[in-house]
């Protein structure tokens, strides 16, 4: 049996490589699987492992999507950032 800590880290090694690879590139190959499987795994975790998760997810969500601005096609955009407002919703607001 897989333990769910196996599939944090499983996940942010994704989000974190994900994030690596849009950094300061002009020219990137078929993401959409890359994205799907972060997408996938973000919603198998338990709502417990997200509340503790999204408070550092959602910053490297808004690092991908400024990093891959430039070369990001419109519909994986859209899936990030369904994937930010997704994770960002449970945030309560500093302020």
């Amino acid at each position: 049996m897989k333990l769910e800590y196996q599939d944090v880290f499983l996940f942010a090694a994704k989000a974190g490589a994900l994030e690596g690879y849009l950094f300061r590139r002009r020219k990137v190959e078929p993401l959409n699987n890359w994205i799907d499987n972060i997408s996938r795994m973000y919603h198998d975790l338990s709502p417990e492992v997200k509340k503790e998760l999204n408070p550092v997810f959602v910053p490297v969500l808004k690092r991908i999507l400024e990093y891959g601005k430039r070369v990001l096609e419109t519909e994986l955009k859209r899936k990030l950032e369904r994937l930010l407002l997704e994770s960002s919703a449970g945030l309560e607001k500093v302020g």
